[in-house]
C-alpha cells in the first residue's frame, strides 16, 4: 500500500506543484461556496521570485526521485527563510516537503508537514480539502483509524458539497477504517463499502468486493451477500474461498441444491483442497440420493491421500456403498475399520452389512465380536442382540433345534432393551411356534409309525395262521424280513414318543 500511496499523492500533487512556480493572477470568484474555491478564486496566490526559484530547483530533485537531496534543500529553505514565508509560501513548501517525506516512508513526518500546510491556510479551499484527504489516508496507514474516519467523512462531505466526484478509494478507506476500530462498526461501514463497489468503474476491484463481503457477513445480510458472491465467483473463478463461501451462504439460506452445485463446480475445477471441503461435497451426494458418486469420490480422494483413511471416513465410505446397494464393496471397508477398533461399534456395523448381504455365518461372528467388545450405547446393543438372533436363526436347518435355541437366547437378551423389545418378543413367539410345530410333527410321525408297526405285526400273525392252515413252512427270507421289522418296531417303541427331553437320533430325520 505504501508504494501505491506515494504514487497517488505525488500524481495528485504534481500538476498543482508545477503551477506554483509562477505567479497566479487574481481572478473573480465564481458563485459557489467558499470551501469550494479553486486556485483562481479568492485573493492572489503568489510566490516571491526567489522562493519560487528555489522551489523549482528542489522540485527537479523530486521529479528525478532524488528525495534525500530534496529533503535537505527544503529543510535548509525552511530554516533560513521560514520566518519570512507568506501563508501561501508556508503551505506550499510544507506541502511539498510532506511529499518528499512520504516517498522516504516517513509517514508521520509527512503527515505533520501536511497539517502545518493546512493550518497555515495559505492554499485555496479546494487544495486544503485535498490535504485533508491525504492526511486521512496517512492516519489510516498509521492505524489511527478514528482520526482517519473523521478526516475522510469531512473530505467526502466537502467534495460532495462542491460537486466533486468522490474517488471510490475514499469510500473504500472509510469502510475499511470502520472495520478496524475497536469494536468494529460494520453498520457504519456498510454505506461507504457499497458506494466503493458501485463507483469503482468498469474494472472490478477485488479488495472492494472482499470488504463489502466482510461487512455483509458481519451484518448477517445473506440476501445481499449471496448475489455479491455470485459476482465474485464470476470475476475471480480461481479464488476458492469465494466458492466455498457462496456454497455456505446457500446452505444457510436453505438453498441446499445450489450449495451442492457450487461445491461440485469448485471440485471439478480443482479448487477444493482440504479434507473438510471434500467431505462436505461427499455428504451432499449422499443427501441428494447419489451415494454412489459420493462413495467413488471419497474412495478416490482417500486413495490419493487427500482424505485420511481413519475410522470415521471408512465408516462413511461403507455407509455410502451400502446406501448405493453395493454391500460387497462396503464389507471390506468395514472389516478394515473394525480390525483395529477397541469397541464393538464397527463390528456391529459390519454385522449389519453382512446380514443384509445374507452372509449369515460371518454376520454372526461380527455381531458376537461386537457384543464381546462392548462400548456401544443401549440402542445399538439391543440391535446387536436382535441381529445376532436373526443371523443364528437364518442358518438353522428344518430340524436344527440347537440353532433355534441359540437364536431364541439372543432374542431373549434383546428383550432387555426398549428399542428391540417388541421385535424380540415377536421373534421368540415365532421360534416357539416353529419348535412346537417341529415336535408336534415328530410325535405325529411316531404315532403313525407305531400304527404301521402294529399293522405289520398283525399282518405277520395272519400270514402265519394262513401258512399253518396250508401246512407250509415260511421261507428263510420271509422269516428274516418279519424279524427285522419286529426289531425295528420294538426299537421304535422302546425309544418312546419324541420330545425336547427325548430327542430323536441324529439321523432320524434323514
Amino acid at each position: 500500500m505504501r508504494g501505491n500511496y506515494r504514487k497517488l499523492y505525488f500524481s495528485a500533487l504534481a500538476s498543482a506543484s508545477a503551477a506554483l512556480m509562477t505567479a497566479t493572477a487574481p481572478t473573480a470568484a465564481l458563485a459557489q461556496p467558499a470551501q469550494c474555491a479553486t486556485e483562481e478564486d479568492g485573493p492572489s496566490k503568489t510566490l516571491s521570485p526567489r522562493i519560487g526559484q528555489e522551489i523549482q530547483e528542489l522540485y527537479e530533485f523530486m521529479q528525478n526521485d532524488q528525495y534525500q537531496q530534496a529533503l535537505a534543500g527544503f529543510n535548509e529553505l525552511i530554516s533560513s527563510r521560514g520566518d519570512s514565508f507568506s501563508a501561501y509560501e508556508r503551505s506550499t513548501v510544507y506541502e511539498l516537503r510532506a511529499n518528499v517525506k512520504i516517498n522516504l516512508e516517513d509517514f508521520r513526518g509527512g503527515m505533520r508537514d501536511m497539517q502545518t500546510a493546512l493550518d497555515a491556510n495559505g492554499l485555496p479551499p479546494a487544495r486544503n480539502n485535498q490535504l485533508r484527504y491525504f492526511i486521512a489516508q496517512l492516519n489510516f496507514q498509521l492505524e489511527d483509524f478514528q482520526t482517519a474516519i473523521r478526516g475522510l467523512n469531512q473530505w467526502i462531505e466537502l467534495a460532495t458539497t462542491c460537486g466533486i466526484k468522490v474517488d471510490p478509494s475514499a469510500y473504500y478507506l472509510l469502510a475499511a477504517a470502520y472495520t478496524q476500530i475497536t469494536p468494529p462498526n460494520y453498520r457504519a461501514a456498510l454505506d461507504p463499502a457499497e458506494k466503493a463497489v458501485a463507483n469503482q468503474g468498469e474494472e472490478p476491484r477485488k479488495g472492494y468486493y472482499e470488504l463489502l463481503n466482510l461487512v455483509y457477513a458481519e451484518l448477517d445480510n445473506n440476501q445481499k451477500r449471496a448475489p455479491l458472491l455470485e459476482q465474485m465467483v464470476n470475476y475471480w473463478p480461481e479464488t476458492k474461498s469465494f466458492w466455498t463461501q457462496l456454497s455456505s451462504i446457500y446452505s444457510t439460506m436453505g438453498r441446499d441444491r445450489d450449495a451442492f452445485s457450487v461445491m461440485e463446480v469448485a471440485y471439478r475445477a480443482g479448487l477444493l483442497e482440504t479434507e473438510g471441503e471434500m467431505l462436505t461435497l461427499v455428504q451432499y451426494y449422499s443427501f441428494f440420493d447419489n451415494p454412489y458418486r459420493g462413495a467413488v469420490l471419497l474412495e478416490r480422494e482417500m486413495n490419493a491421500g487427500n482424505i485420511d483413511r481413519d475410522q470415521d471416513n471408512l465408516i462413511l465410505l461403507s455407509q455410502l456403498w451400502s446406501q448405493a446397494r453395493e454391500h460387497k464393496k462396503s464389507i471390506p471397508i468395514l472389516q478394515e475399520a473394525a480390525r483395529n477398533s477397541s469397541d464393538g461399534e464397527l463390528s456391529y456395523r459390519l454385522g449389519m452389512v453382512l446380514l443384509a448381504d445374507e452372509q449369515y455365518g460371518p454376520a454372526q461372528t461380527a455381531l458376537q465380536s461386537a457384543l464381546n467388545k462392548g462400548g456401544m450405547d443401549a440402542r445399538d446393543t439391543g440391535d446387536a442382540w436382535l441381529l445376532l438372533g436373526t443371523a443364528r436363526f437364518s442358518q438353522a436347518g428344518p430340524s436344527d433345534t440347537a440353532r433355534w435355541a441359540s437364536a431364541k437366547e439372543a432374542f431373549q437378551r434383546a428383550l432387555n432393551y426398549e428399542n428391540t423389545r417388541g421385535r424380540a418378543r415377536d421373534w421368540i413367539a415365532y421360534i416357539d411356534a416353529v419348535v412346537d410345530t417341529y415336535w408336534t410333527g415328530l410325535r405325529l410321525d411316531y404315532q403313525q409309525n407305531m400304527e404301521l408297526c402294529r399293522d405289520d405285526i398283525a399282518r405277520f400273525e395272519r400270514d402265519q395262521r394262513i401258512r399253518d392252515l396250508q401246512q407250509r413252512e415260511p421261507s428263510q427270507e420271509e422269516l428274516a424280513r418279519e424279524e427285522a421289522r419286529r426289531q425295528e418296531c420294538a426299537a421304535l417303541e422302546a425309544r418312546g414318543a419324541p420330545s425336547p427331553s427325548n430327542p430323536p437320533p441324529a439321523d432320524a430325520g434323514e
